[in-house]
């Protein structure tokens, strides 16, 4: 009797050059951006990725790498076995892990402030029901974390509802708006709704570039005939946190900060006009890469509680 398996993965090892470690360091290079980032100027390192890819390419057939930029990058090829590497190893390591008894990993991309104030909280709920999980957690940007979890770069993601995809899936809502954040030794005699007015005579932190909110707030102090005085611009909002905590600054954030902050000498205002701004956060992930890796929807379900 014919076997087929046999039949079906002949052609891939009729030949040399496929193993696991060139795979690994395929990906290597992806998540560094090039063989020199992936290696850190070892020469020795960049010799043996060199030829661990040129013998994939060879395997393969084509170029793996776009040789006409400097440094070299991965092109669509690359890419594409680079994905299709990330899910078989994945799956592997989680396999391995089971049956050696040992943790798996978990890896969250979220906003810093996200990151902060919204899962640290809840990770108790995988501790309890994922003991011997190990949660890995990066700072990205919506659009980063949607590209990673397409990628298979990232496992689970804190993303903004509007920001999904048809390749994700999702669990949880967590709707907020923004309130201004006061030190108390600012507050003089501000009531809990301000006026346009009262908020340009205070020094300002704010989230740098021309994202939606900033427009709006330029807006709505536009209409009003009032200048903002801008004093610190930030990458995040847990920096504008930091900074409105020392004293000196006062800044918007997202209401969810209040259970955060409120026992820090500081107090939140509404202010008048500016209720328009809402967003909603999910637990977002690849239902492609939770096929090889049930650990993740699970982990979206007790996050998402």
């Amino acid at each position: 009797m014919i076997d087929a398996s046999k039949i079906m993965f002949e052609d891939l090892f009729s030949s040399g050059g496929l193993s696991l470690e060139r795979l690994q360091t395929l990906c290597e290079i992806a998540e560094a951006g090039s063989i020199g980032e992936a290696t850190r100027g070892n020469k020795n390192r960049q010799s043996l990725f060199s030829r661990q890819v040129g013998e994939l390419e060879q395997f393969f057939g084509v170029e793996l790498l776009d040789r006409r930029t400097r440094p070299y990058v991965l092109n669509c090829e690359g890419k594409a076995l680079v994905k299709l590497s990330r899910d078989y190893l994945s799956g592997l390591a989680d396999f391995r892990a089971r049956c050696l008894n040992q943790p798996l990993r978990l890896r969250i991309g979220a906003g810093e402030s996200t990151i902060q104030w919204l899962l640290t909280p809840r990770l108790n709920r995988l501790s309890d029901e994922l003991p011997r999980a190990v949660v890995s957690m990066d700072n990205l940007r919506t659009m980063d974390i949607v590209s990673r979890l397409e990628s298979g770069e990232v496992d689970l993601g804190v993303i903004r509802k509007t920001a999904l995809t048809p390749k994700l899936e999702s669990l949880g809502s967590l709707n907020y708006g923004y309130r201004l954040f006061v030190p108390n030794r600012k507050r003089r005699k501000l009531k809990e709704k301000l006026s346009v007015d009262q908020l340009s005579q205070l020094p300002l932190a704010i989230i740098s570039g021309k994202g939606e909110f900033r427009s709006q707030l330029e807006q709505l102090a536009s209409e009003a005939d009032a200048e903002l005085d801008i004093r610190l611009e930030c990458s995040s909002y847990a920096q504008v946190a930091t900074a409105i905590l020392g004293g000196e600054y006062v800044g918007f954030l997202p209401d969810y900060a209040d259970t955060m902050l409120s026992s820090q000498r500081v107090t939140s205002f509404g202010v008048d006009g500016f209720g328009g701004l809402k967003r909603e956060l999910v637990f977002a992930w690849s239902p492609k890469q939770a096929s090889l890796r049930p650990l993740i929807e699970k982990a979206a379900k007790l996050l998402a509680l």
